[in-house]
């Protein structure tokens, strides 16, 4: 997700009763402003059980905070009964006339224990976990000392298994050729975010397109590559074209060793 302003702002709460006032209702029907829109939304958010919005954030929406903006949505924290979660907003621009094909895609992630679980959505909007998250090459650059290496392997084991289990699963995730905002570390562990773009109508590629990124051609890909202590790319370029080719557990497994990747 985009940023419009990386500068942080200060809290600012809203009740549903205030969601259709300026400067609410900029986000709440972004980017093209509707009453009437936002109204049906306002019945949409009780039904939900959110109670407020809570604008917390370094993207911005005029002077609001929020957690991020994306081709179909913005995304801001959420108050229930039940505490925070983070709450997905279609955007009023969005490809797409509902929020029903990302929360299918997302729940068939979610039994494999991958991305923020959702905890209710309707229409126009996903309620999910939210997650204080470091992006992964915020993340990496934070390594210090003895242990990086280890911890840097261990990541990146996680991270594949999430993207093989995908690949089994038959979704692909479709953003995962720049994974800057679409795995981030949170809980001390991986997590892939964000399904808006995921299908289960083509060949998934997960896990060659996330190594791609991260090995091979991505910003963080030196980086990585230095902290793992991998010199030669050539043996798992070798082997990321076998995977693209026969998919199967054998080729994972020695993608895995090539990388020294402890395997479970």
């Amino acid at each position: 997700m985009e940023s419009e302003n990386s500068s942080a702002t200060q809290s600012e709460r809203a009740a549903l009763d205030r969601l259709t006032k300026t400067p609410y209702i900029q986000v709440l029907t972004y980017p093209r402003i509707s009453l009437p829109m936002a109204r049906r939304r306002v019945g949409q958010l009780a039904k939900l059980g959110v109670e407020e919005l809570v604008f917390q954030g370094k993207a911005k929406v005029g002077r609001l905070g929020i957690l991020g903006i994306g081709t179909v949505g913005v995304v801001v924290r959420a108050r229930t009964k039940d505490g925070l979660f983070a709450l997905k907003i279609r955007r009023t621009d969005a490809n797409r006339p509902d929020m029903e094909e990302e929360v299918r895609v997302a729940t068939m992630a979610n039994r494999l224990g991958i991305g923020p679980p959702i905890h209710a959505h309707s229409r126009d909007f996903i309620l999910m976990k939210l997650l204080e998250y470091q992006e992964l090459d915020q993340w990496l650059k934070s390594l210090k000392g003895p242990g990086s290496r280890e911890k840097a392997r261990q990541m990146l084991h996680g991270l594949f298994n999430q993207c093989r289990k995908l690949d089994l699963m038959g979704i692909d995730h479709g953003q995962l050729s720049n994974l800057r905002k679409h795995a981030v570390v949170a809980e001390g562990r991986p997590w892939i975010m964000d399904f808006e773009s995921a299908g289960t109508r083509r060949k998934p590629k997960n896990l060659t397109t996330a190594a791609q990124y991260l090995l091979i051609g991505g910003k963080v890909s030196p980086r990585m590559r230095r902290t793992i202590g991998l010199r030669d790319t050539s043996v798992l370029l070798t082997l990321l074209a076998e995977y693209k080719t026969d998919g199967t557990d054998y080729t994972y497994s020695k993608i895995l060793s090539a990388l020294k990747l402890a395997q479970d």
